[in-house]
């Protein structure tokens, strides 16, 4: 699997379960840093490759020894959950 660091840091800094914050707030977060940080096309180059790659466990990502965001049941639940709280907010679309 290919490594993703922007994704691994965004997921164990905003979203980490460990930091207490609802999901609505990390979303507000995420966005609000995405607008200023230098990385956020390298983050987004990362998110368009990550989530055309189907070896890409999204499982993994979301739930490993590092940090926990989420433990979901399914490949298919955590990429889905994925796009909510990293593709969608920032509209990838646009950069």
């Amino acid at each position: 699997m290919t490594e993703y660091p922007n994704i691994k840091r965004v997921l164990s800094t905003v979203y980490n379960c460990d930091n207490g914050l609802s999901l609505d707030v990390a979303k507000r977060l995420y966005v609000r840093s995405q607008k200023t940080s230098p990385g956020a096309a390298e983050l987004k180059r990362e998110l368009r490759e990550a989530l055309n790659d189907p070896s890409v466990s999204w499982k993994y990502l979301l739930c490993n020894d590092g940090y926990e965001v989420i433990d979901v049941e399914s490949e298919e639940e955590a990429r889905k959950f994925a796009v909510e709280v990293l593709w969608e907010p920032i509209d990838v679309t646009s950069g």
